[in-house]
């Protein structure tokens, strides 16, 4: 009898680990997929900013041919004068030359000096970037050309435009074309691809040079693409050519770090469910008796009046959320899972402390602590949204317990959490001769004082009680509907050193 009991038991325990397991599975494969989608979509966000960001760059550095064809649309065709405001166009280091080509042939360079091989260049011959200056001709927009190397030396990026003058029968001809060289990639240098490698991703910036018809790299992060990655890619264009942005994580998803710790927190559930239900099983069949003393004596431990005390403290919902954020950190963020079970330990042992503490009197620099604590969950809940400032000297000293931490609580909760976009909430400590005083202050969507004193705040009231008990203390509260809140707390010095709480 009692092998077929102990069969039983495993056959459950067995079912147990194998539903527990897939289940833990599919969670983990779902997530790691919801990851995938979020990242892919993070670095199309990111592929595009890089294109937008040399788009802003080119352009406002391609405008300078504007600048040069409105020179010689006011000179009639004439440059021979314009080395005397070149200068503000050849003022950053990196734009390499202008110049003029009428016809079709560089004829005027400036600066001259290091850039004399360029004079005579026919753009209708062949050579890298005249492909670029014919088509520019042919459709009369500008084009940008490059990077290719320089008659002069060195690699570029130039901008092509045509320019097209007014003779005096009012007839339209083409005069020449106008062009702003600027060094590569000395020109590119700043942008921002140089910060992507820390965001754990690969950039590398490519088009396909008309010249062979070949894939040309133009930037690359310093860890680059790694060989066969899938990658997010986004076209930008760029004065009638096409640069493509592409991007790729550095580590493939299989060797991600919440993958296999998702798999193995799955595997650890399954054992301690199968555990679980073996034992349970085990003690369900041979001590349901004494199970069920054990079951009527924690019932009758919960009706007493400290259980209640210390289900009135600590919040369900706060709980309910904790628990959820430290399921999902767990396998998306392990170190940012580890903190946040660190605080709501020390958030729970306050808790806890506070309903045996003697006299409901406790330390300030404990109540402190559980406040970090509480703000700390809260903020990796809202992140950005909450910003807590602490300004306390390292001092200690009597309060009644629990009047602190819930008016952070309340800051929080109902001043930040629905507020767009959030805030800050601001805790101070000032000694003054009789008392120390505690301000929270917080800039949310705030509240009508006579609203909440015609409805009653449990929490407030509670805070309030607490200290009327203590000698010498007080709150104060002030408030208005989208102006924040600020809450003043008072205590009494009872003759006590800093430092010495009881």
């Amino acid at each position: 009898m009692a092998g077929s009991a102990k069969r039983a038991a495993l056959a459950h325990a067995g079912r147990a680990f194998v539903l527990a397991l897939l289940i833990g599975l599919v969670l983990t494969g779902g997530v790691e997929w919801s990851r995938l989608r979020q990242e892919r979509d993070r670095m199309g966000y990111i592929a595009s900013a890089v294109g937008a960001e040399t788009y802003e760059f080119l352009l406002s550095e391609m405008s300078k041919t504007r600048v040069l064809e409105a020179y010689l649309l006011q000179t009639g065709g004439d440059y021979s004068d314009f080395e005397r405001v070149s200068h503000v166009l050849l003022r950053e280091a990196y734009v390499r030359n202008v110049l003029f080509a009428p016809g079709g042939t560089v004829e005027g360079v400036f600066p001259l000096e290091g850039n004399e091989g360029v004079l005579g260049l026919d753009m209708y011959g062949e050579g890298a970037g005249n492909l670029e200056a014919r088509a520019a001709i042919e459709k009369e927009e500008l084009y940008i050309a490059g990077p290719f190397p320089l008659i002069q030396g060195g690699l570029g990026i130039a901008g092509r435009l045509p320019v097209f003058l007014t003779d005096e029968q009012g007839r339209r001809y083409f005069w020449g074309i106008v062009s702003v060289t600027l060094d590569f990639p000395e020109a590119l240098e700043g942008n921002s691809l140089t910060r992507i490698n820390e965001q754990g991703y690969a950039c590398r910036i490519w088009r396909v040079n008309p010249d062979d018809g070949q894939k040309q790299v133009i930037l690359e992060t310093e860890q680059p693409l790694p060989e066969g990655a899938e990658t997010v890619d986004h076209q930008q264009a760029l004065f009638n050519s096409v640069w493509t942005v592409s991007l790729a994580p550095l580590k493939p998803w299989y060797l991600h770090t919440g993958l296999w710790l998702g798999a193995a927190v799955s595997l650890l559930v399954a054992l301690l469910a199968a555990a679980g239900v073996y034992y349970a099983g085990r003690l369900r069949q041979l001590q349901e008796e004494r199970s069920q003393r054990a079951i009527q004596q924690l019932q009758e431990q919960l009706e007493q009046e400290q259980g209640n005390m210390l289900l009135s403290q600590i919040r369900s919902h706060f709980f309910y959320h904790t628990l959820n954020a430290l399921q999902a950190l767990i396998v998306l963020k392990p170190e940012a899972a580890y903190k946040m079970a660190g605080d709501f330990a020390r958030y729970l042992r306050f808790s806890l402390d506070s309903v045996t503490a003697d006299g409901g009197i406790g330390s300030f620099r404990e109540e402190l602590r559980a406040v970090r604590a509480y703000a700390d969950i809260n903020q990796q809940q809202l992140g950005d949204r909450l910003h807590m400032v602490y300004q306390v000297p390292d001092v200690d000293f009597p309060i009644p317990l629990l009047t602190i931490q819930p008016i952070v609580e309340n800051a929080i909760l109902h001043g930040i959490k629905p507020k767009v976009g959030g805030g800050t909430v601001t805790l101070t400590l000032e000694e003054l001769p009789d008392h120390w005083q505690v301000t929270v202050t917080d800039d949310g969507t705030g509240f009508d004082l006579e609203t909440v004193r015609s409805g009653g705040s449990i929490g407030l009231e509670n805070v309030r009680r607490r200290m009327a008990r203590f000698p010498g203390s007080r709150m104060q509260i002030t408030s208005a509907p989208g102006s924040g809140t600020q809450v003043t707390l008072v205590y009494g010095k009872q003759g006590k050193n800093e430092g010495d709480p009881g």
